[in-house]
């Protein structure tokens, strides 16, 4: 395929994404528990509409789709960032045990607490923050290698998982609200919610985006990447704290949603091959578009009641997962 082959494909696979994007974005306006028509829901974005319909798109279903856009933008390049930085195509945010410890540090502060609802984000927050920076103590030595992180990352994860169990077993009457945040959801997330995110997922996000080259590198063999002058332990560690807090910030508003990370990654390495300049960004896309209709068919699959999106995300993801197991051949990881 030749160089102008190769850039037509990817303007059309990015256009497509794009395409589709926005036709999901339309349709996540007008999805919920009253169906708006085309017609009308441009009515109320100009405004004419009556206040019940004008509060529902523009204060509950707009941000809820920018959330839905931009948290699976951040877990997509996560998931590129950890598959890339530790050359193993089955990681994914889960691994350095962010979104398990992120989940235990909520759970034990409604179970043994009576916090403020506005500082539970932050605890799951810290608790992400205290996972990730765990497993990369653990897996320190060496210069980060990376199968020392996935080790590290597992047992991390178990241990939070565990701690999880038993403290929802003593919970009482909030067990039931805690496991429904335990399946990951975008109900009820506004615009307090997404400004609040915002500069947690965008800086972090922007900066992975824009460190192209040492992502590269990071693929190559150690050896190599030194002889090329890249500080690899150092650099390894920048990528995978950046991924760690793009990941904690996300679950500290929308609860675990699993395998956006996972998917997202793979879907862009078999689209566009052997082009790793456009990994990140086309992750970044694919994140955003598997999020935003695993929320619109949460809202839909269960009418009137709403499926938490974390359950639906595990739904798309374990299949794969398992397809990536049991193939015979399976593309050469991120």
């Amino acid at each position: 395929m030749t160089g102008a082959e190769t850039s037509l494909r990817a303007l059309t696979i990015y256009a497509t994404t794009f395409v589709v994007l926005g036709l999901l974005f339309v349709l996540g306006l007008m999805a919920g528990s009253q169906w708006l028509p085309p017609s009308d829901l441009l009515t109320t974005i100009e405004g004419n509409s009556d206040l019940l319909t004008q509060i529902s798109v523009m204060e509950l279903r707009l941000p809820r789709n920018l959330l839905g856009l931009l948290g699976g933008a951040a877990l997509g390049v996560a998931g590129a960032v950890m598959q890339g930085v530790t050359r193993n195509q089955l990681a994914s945010p889960g691994l350095t045990g962010v979104i398990a410890t992120a989940a235990l540090a909520t759970v034990s502060i409604r179970t043994f607490g009576t916090p403020n609802a506005l500082w539970l984000p932050m605890a799951a927050l810290a608790g992400g923050l205290v996972g990730g920076s765990l497993t990369f103590a653990i897996s320190g030595r060496r210069q980060l290698q990376p199968e020392r992180v996935v080790l590290a990352g597992i047992a991390v994860t178990s241990m939070a998982t565990a701690l999880t169990t038993a403290i929802l077993l003593v919970s009482g009457s909030e067990a039931a609200e805690l496991y429904y945040w335990l399946a990951g959801s975008l109900m009820g997330r506004g615009w307090q919610q997404l400004t609040m995110v915002l500069p947690w997922l965008l800086l972090p996000l922007g900066a992975l985006l824009a460190m192209q080259r040492p992502y590269r590198l990071l693929q190559l063999d150690d050896d190599l990447a030194l002889a090329m002058g890249l500080s690899v332990g150092r650099w390894r560690a920048i990528f995978l704290m950046l991924s760690l807090l793009l990941t904690a910030s996300l679950v500290a508003f929308t609860g675990p949603i699993v395998f956006i990370g996972l998917v997202a990654p793979h879907l862009a390495k078999r689209m566009l091959g052997d082009q790793p300049q456009h990994w990140l960004p086309l992750s970044a896309l694919l994140g955003g578009l598997l999020l935003m209709a695993a929320d619109i068919l949460a809202r839909q699959l269960a009418f009137p009641q709403e499926m938490p999106v974390g359950m639906l995300t595990a739904l798309i993801g374990a299949p794969w997962l398992i397809y990536l197991l049991n193939a015979r051949t399976t593309p050469r990881s991120l």
